[in-house]
């Protein structure tokens, strides 16, 4: 049977962006290592007096400036987010009037898991960062309860997060007083 003419599903459009993802990543890494080698190699001439630091410098700046903007395509390396014995138990819904859930507006990249299970929405322009809406916040956030939509599966950064001690959301969390900045930011 012929199957070319099938439309593909989500589930294989997804496998295939996974798959060029990462060897995105894999590029990645061996551009890393080029780059390693180059400076090394580098270091070594300037030192040895083969090349000075003043002939090289507006080559390492034309390159840099070249490669500004790069993707960035990762997964994270997290464990197993339901066997997580280290979430973090806060009274969120006591506190999101004070806090305005600004921890529901941090990027993250997504772990393997949450891809495999297709519920939880990465963004297709920045692979596997965790979607977002246009108003900065988690795409799976509910502006009208403040709530997740997707709790019982929302990916592990954010089972673990702990807001206690994050100045950029608390002056003092005790005292329940917020950073000033997150009423001017929303």
């Amino acid at each position: 049977m012929d199957h070319r003419n099938e439309p593909a599903s989500l589930a294989d459009l997804e496998s295939g962006l996974r798959f060029g993802h990462l060897l995105i990543s894999i590029n990645r890494h061996m551009s890393r290592e080029a780059a390693a080698l180059a400076q090394s190699l580098a270091t070594l001439l300037t030192e040895k007096g083969i090349i000075n630091r003043e002939e090289l410098e507006p080559q390492v700046q034309a390159h840099r400036e070249q490669n500004q903007g790069d993707p960035q395509v990762m997964l994270s390396k997290a464990p197993d987010k339901y066997q997580c014995p280290e979430q973090v138990i806060i009274d969120c819904a006591s506190r999101v009037p004070l806090c305005r859930a600004a921890c529901c507006s941090f990027r993250f990249f997504l772990a393997p898991q949450d891809l495999d299970e297709s519920i939880v929405r990465w963004d297709y322009g920045n692979p596997y960062w965790v979607r977002q809406q246009e108003n900065g916040y988690c795409y799976h956030w509910n502006p009208d309860g403040m709530t997740c939509r997707i709790h019982a599966n929302r990916p592990y950064p954010c089972r673990v997060y702990d807001c206690r001690q994050d100045k950029r959301i608390w002056v003092d969390f005790e005292g329940r007083v917020p950073n000033p900045d997150l009423q001017a930011g929303r």
